[in-house]
């Protein structure tokens, strides 16, 4: 999935969903696009302050760790806290399992200050946040708390609990209680039962053999938006003069955060539809009509998977650009090259070569400009693709 110009068709997503997992080992999602997702959760009016931040290039802010971290270190705290209501541990295990849980929340709490604080990024002065709140790039203290709470349900993959390097101390000290108790057991099993308690994501793991994995396929689908939105505005050739039209016509901060916000809606209703159904099976009508409304539902689900293939086209068309771009960089190196070649060469009276090398390369840099604009006529295209109205093929459900 990581690799430039790899074609990725609608089907290739839905794929991923349903498996809840993607191929190979894509980067981490950067800071702007967890917050972006994350801007989901917060309120219409807050979510258009964290993508006009965004689209303005100004600071937000970040936990040390970044925020992928913080999902798994939240995960961690869900699963320990879990495991310690619903299983009896030998006494000795105990406290270190709730040491290591103390320090994990720690963690999480120097990061929500961060996120909520902000120091350096939001204002204290009182004109300062009247300036902000005017221009409407302000959140106040209750959004900041919003939006953390929305980053502590990001996407991230699941690390697998057999791919273990290095751990931390913590780890170390809980694995060796729980050697000492049950035994001289094998490494392994001991760390095995250890991430039991804590979960994967507390364990640092190696590469991953089989993909990313997913907790299901909504947080997959959100996954592959965010991928796709840092592999387009990182791209050199987006960020060029010749596609100056094409960025002026999408804001891909908003896209990616209406996308997360339909995609966490349907996520949200899915779970009280199923909660309904379940809750009303002896009522043939009132199930009935939780039927149609599924229905209603069905096309969301496509529509969204389109519009993150959108996405990915425009990925792939800008990074098969850049290559035409680095290809006019170096004719232009050649040509400023030739140009001096060509004053030697005049000096001596020779002046036919330099005169050819000069022609081939006009023609070399006239096809590559051709090339852009062929690119520009594309991703046209692929933007065109992000609006509604689009005739879709439905799926049986729309749920992944």
């Amino acid at each position: 999935m990581s690799e430039p110009n790899r074609s990725i068709t609608a089907a290739d997503i839905r794929q991923w969903t349903n498996d809840v997992r993607i191929p190979g080992q894509p980067p981490e999602l950067s800071d702007t696009a967890a917050l972006l997702i994350a801007s989901a959760y917060v309120t219409p009016t807050a979510r258009a302050i964290v993508v006009r931040r965004a689209a303005m290039n100004l600071p937000m802010p970040s936990p040390t760790s970044g925020y992928s971290e913080l999902r798994r270190t939240q995960r961690s705290i869900l699963h320990a806290e879990r495991y310690l209501d619903t299983t009896v541990l030998p006494g000795v295990v105990v406290p270190v399992v709730k040491s290591r849980l103390s320090g994990l929340t720690r963690r999480r709490e120097d990061a929500r200050r961060a996120v909520v604080i902000a120091k350096g990024i939001f204002p204290g002065g009182t004109r300062a946040i009247r300036r902000e709140r005017r221009e409407n790039i302000y959140l106040e203290l209750d959004e900041r708390e919003q939006l953390f709470a929305g980053l502590l349900c990001t996407p991230v993959p699941s690390r697998p609990t057999g791919a273990r390097r290095a751990g931390t101390d913590a780890f170390d000290k809980v694995v060796g209680v729980i050697g000492q108790v049950g035994g001289r057991g094998p490494r392994k099993q001991v760390e095995e039962f250890a991430a039991q308690v804590f979960g994967p994501d507390a364990i640092p793991s190696g590469p991953l053999s089989r993909g990313a994995s997913f907790a299901d396929g909504y947080e997959t689908l959100l996954f592959v938006a965010g991928h796709f939105y840092d592999r387009i505005r990182t791209n050199p050739a987006w960020l060029s003069d010749h596609f100056e039209m094409q960025r002026v016509q999408v804001n891909l901060h908003a896209e990616l955060a209406e996308i997360a916000s339909d995609t966490v809606a349907l996520r949200a209703l899915r779970v009280d539809l199923d909660r309904a159904k379940s809750n009303a099976g002896f009522d043939h009508g009132f199930t009935e009509h939780i039927e149609a409304r599924e229905n209603a539902l069905r096309p969301v689900w496509s529509e969204l998977i389109d519009r993150v293939h959108a996405l990915s086209e425009i990925a792939a068309t800008v990074e098969s650009a850049a290559v035409e771009l680095r290809l006019l960089d170096e004719f232009d190196r050649a040509s400023t090259l030739d140009d001096r070649i060509d004053h030697l060469l005049a000096r001596s009276g020779d002046r036919e070569i330099g005169a050819d090398n000069t022609r081939r390369l006009s023609q070399q840099v006239r096809s590559g400009e051709e090339q852009l604009r062929v690119y520009r006529d594309v991703l046209q295209g692929n933007i065109a693709q992000l609006g509604p109205g689009l005739q879709r093929e439905l799926p049986e459900r729309y749920e992944p």
